[in-house]
């Protein structure tokens, strides 16, 4: 008998219990659903709860500053990095403009390095020249779509936020079905060592 375990020591086979499954889709279906009949309202609370995650890291960072034992110039630097930071998060948690904003720029940010990466990779990679094409077409209409959002904010941020919700219901759907396919084939198989 092999006696293999992980990181932790548990077994490396470790399969998740079919509800989980089923959350997860159900979780999808309810954010992607909210996301597709309210795209701006979604925006501007996926932009809060980055300021929040900004806050909270930037107090961490704060801490970590004070209680730094590797120098003055280091413990200056996260102070002044955690001040910073607490600052901008504040600023996009007070204003619902700024999380709006942030997260259409995020996005529009993401889909220009997607962009260049896959222009890079289309003229500098070794795969075969259909990849290479397919790379390159994928890369222009990456670029498109992120000056699009830079140039049309409001209207490009909604879209690809519908776009995006859109996906995830379809992944709820199927995250709900692998768990109930998964409470049958368990069922099957407890019935079956009974």
């Amino acid at each position: 008998m092999d006696n293999e375990s992980g990181f932790l020591g548990n077994p490396m086979n470790f399969t998740p219990e079919w509800w989980t499954f089923v959350l997860m889709g159900i979780c999808a279906l309810i954010l992607g659903g909210l996301a597709f009949a309210m795209p701006l309202w979604f925006a501007e609370f996926f932009g809060l709860f980055i300021g929040f995650l900004v806050i909270i890291y930037s107090i961490i960072t704060l801490v970590q500053g004070i209680k730094s034992k590797e120098g003055a110039g280091a413990s200056i630097a996260l102070i002044l990095l955690a001040i910073i930071g607490i600052i901008i998060g504040f600023l996009i948690v007070t204003s619902a403009l700024a999380a709006f904003l942030l997260t259409t720029y995020l996005i529009a940010f993401w889909m220009l390095m997607i962009a260049f990466s896959d222009i890079w990779m289309a003229f500098t990679g070794s795969a075969g020249t259909g990849y290479k094409i397919l790379l390159a077409i994928a890369g222009v209409f990456a670029l498109i779509i992120g000056f699009y959002i830079l140039m049309f904010p409001i209207l490009g941020t909604g879209i690809m936020i519908q776009v995006i919700s859109i996906f995830a219901m379809v992944w709820g759907i199927f995250m709900i079905i692998t768990g109930l396919a998964g409470k049958g084939a368990s069922a099957a198989v407890a019935a079956e060592t009974n």
